[in-house]
Order: structure tokens, then C-alpha cells, then sequence
């Protein structure tokens, strides 16, 4: 979806995706096999949710030179403010009206949202005579009239800078993909699994739901306060912190033994987890420009789709053969140790 944004427009991008998830939702309403909910549920929900993050991000990011990381830290921040709400909704309407009539709402919902959003978004400031929100330039300040790249330190790289074709040639490009995915085949596993350990530890079923919930409501947190720290940390800095940070929250959960060391680990994960999905976007930025951005970062989406799909799997099938999470955890903490060191071998700027 993202080359697709570069090509098309963020609004038809979000007229053709809320039009295929919300028709997924009714469908599946109406689904009566196995088959057909695969399909409405499993593929156009996904085409549709693949249409929300790319562009809105890319978007979000041609209307701020100055204060990025909190845009950008914002409009993620959606993401897990949207499953905090709608979870519990969900829930709700299931248990008052029933799985279907709950879909059928759902599809509502997702059509109004993604047509407003449609009609109310721009791509750039240009369109409506407008220009990016700057600093108020100061003495020797360059780097905001030059178009700021907290990667490239001082050296002056216009806003819109590499195509898709080139970005692909640079090792910061992969380097990028790798960490998105390594990242997320680690994340992923506690998202997965928290609930079956926290009950196999005796916690409540409902208690433990409530503990993932506030991974959610956490990661919101993160994604506002985190984005801001990055513009003065820099993203290389904040990735590779932040996956050791990350990477230590997972030791943590290996050791917890008591419920309120999980409550520990649900806050602290959820912060840190919320902080780097502000920050990729502003890596990518740094690294490649605005020129096609949504391409750009709809690729190295990829990887982290290839760790979401890798990891909870990876981490059931050592389920199965240990009886525990252990060495599950583990692997996940591994796996972020990975992506920091990654992280840490990036170039200073594109070139």
C-alpha cells in the first residue's frame, strides 16, 4: 500500500481500504464456512488494516519539519488506543448482540472512519497553500532549512530524497528491514503468549486479559512521549536503546514468579514497545527522505509482518516440546539483542 500511496494519494488509499475491511467485517457477518470467514475476515480485514498505517505516517510526516516525532508518535498512537477501545467493545457487543450483528457494526464503524479520514486528509501542505511546521530558524541552525535528519548529524540532506529503487541499494535500507522484523518476532511473542503464562501461573483469566489490555494502553503512552525523545536522541540511538530496554523487559518476565512482577512487565514492555513503533517511521525518514516514503516504509513493513508470523509460532512449537516459556522468552529477548546490534551498524545518513 504504500507505493500505491505514492502513486495514488493518501484519499483513495483510504477510500479503497475502508471500503474492502469494512466489507470484510460484513461478510463475515454472513459467513456460514469455514472458508469464506478466511477470506473476509483473515484477507480483507488485512488488506484493510495494511491501508491505515503506511499512509496516514507518510502523510502525517510531510506536514512537520519541527516537532515530527510527536506528529508521528501521535497518529501511531492510534494503534494501540484503537485496541484498548475497541477490544472491550467488541467483547461487549458480542456478549449483547451476538458475533455477527457485532461484525456487522464493526464494518459500520470502519466505513465512517476511513471515509471522513479520506475526506478530511491532504497529502501535502502545498495543496491547501500551506507549508511544513518549522522551528523559527536560529543562528547557525541549518539543519531546519536544510530539512532535518537527526541520523545524517549536521549534514544538510533535502526532505525528499531517495525513490524506492534506490533506497532498495542502500545498506541502511535492509539493515532497517532486518531490525523491523528481528524486533518484532520478539515483541510479538509476550503479545501472544502473556495470557496462557499469567493463567498458568494462577492469575485469573480476566486479570490476565486485563494485563494485555494494558500493554496496549501503555504502548499509547510511549508512542507520544518516546517519539518526542527520539527528535532530540536521534533514531539510531533510540532504536538501539530501546530494543536493549526491550530486550531486558523480556529477562523480567522470565523471572517473574508473582503477579504483581507481570504488572511490572505489562507497563515497562508496553512503554518501550509503544516507543519504537513511533520511531521506525522517523528512521525511515531520516534514512531516505519523504520523496517516497510510503513505498519506502511499506517494504520494510515486510519485515515485521515475516517476525509477527515467525515468532509466536516459533514460540508455541518450543512450548510444546519444554512445557514452558522459558526458553520462548527468551529467544524473544535474544531476537531484540539482534536488531540493537543491527541498529548500531547503520550508517549516519543516506548516500
Amino acid at each position: 500500500m504504500g507505493s500505491l500511496t505514492d502513486r495514488y494519494g493518501p484519499r483513495k488509499i483510504l477510500v479503497i481500504g475502508g471500503l474492502i475491511m469494512g466489507a470484510g467485517c460484513c461478510l463475515t457477518a454472513l459467513s456460514h464456512k469455514a472458508g469464506l470467514m478466511y477470506v473476509s475476515w483473515g484477507v480483507l480485514i488485512g488488506i484493510g488494516v495494511g491501508t491505515s498505517y503506511s499512509p496516514t505516517v507518510s502523510t502525517v510526516s510531510r506536514w512537520f519539519n519541527y516537532r515530527k516525532g510527536l506528529a508521528v508518535g501521535i497518529v501511531v498512537s492510534g494503534l494501540g488506543l484503537g485496541t484498548l477501545v475497541f477490544s472491550p467493545l467488541a467483547e461487549f457487543l458480542k456478549a449483547s448482540v451476538g458475533w455477527r450483528f457485532t461484525a456487522f457494526i464493526l464494518g459500520l464503524i470502519v466505513w465512517a472512519v476511513f471515509l471522513t479520514g479520506a475526506f478530511v486528509i491532504r497529502r501535502n501542505p502545498e495543496d491547501m497553500g500551506l507549508k511544513p511546521l518549522s522551528r523559527p530558524p536560529r543562528p547557525a541552525d541549518k539543519s531546519v532549512q536544510a530539512g532535518e535528519s537527526s541520523l545524517a548529524e549536521g549534514k544538510q540532506i533535502s526532505p525528499l530524497i531517495l525513490t524506492l529503487a534506490q533506497a532498495m541499494k542502500q545498506r541502511n535500507f535492509w539493515t532497517l528491514f532486518a531490525v523491523h522484523g528481528f524486533w518484532t518476532l520478539g515483541f510479538s511473542i509476550p503479545l501472544v503468549h502473556l495470557v496462557p503464562y499469567a493463567t498458568d501461573m494462577g492469575v485469573k483469566a480476566d486479570t490476565a486479559a486485563t494485563m494485555l489490555a494494558t500493554v496496549g494502553a501503555t504502548s499509547v503512552v510511549g508512542r507520544v512521549c518516546l517519539g518526542v525523545l527520539t527528535e532530540r536522541m536521534g533514531t539510531r540511538l533510540s532504536l538501539v536503546g530501546l530494543l536493549m530496554f526491550q530486550a531486558a523487559t523480556m529477562l523480567w518476565l522470565i523471572a517473574a514468579d508473582k503477579a504483581w512482577m507481570l504488572w511490572g512487565f505489562t507497563f515497562f514492555f508496553g512503554f518501550s514497545y509503544g516507543g519504537l513503533a513511533s520511531v521506525f517511521p522517523l528512521a525511515t525518514i531520516d534514512c531516505f527522505g519523504l520523496r517516497a516514503m510510503g513505498s519506502i516504509f511499506g517494504v520494510i513493513l515486510l519485515g515485521a509482518t515475516l517476525g509477527g508470523t515467525i515468532g509466536p509460532a516459533f514460540a508455541g512449537f518450543i512450548f510444546d516440546i519444554t512445557k514452558a516459556y522459558r526458553n520462548a522468552f527468551l529467544s524473544g529477548g535474544l531476537s531484540m539483542i539482534i536488531g540493537a546490534g543491527l541498529a548500531m551498524a547503520m550508517r549516519k545518513s543516506a548516500e
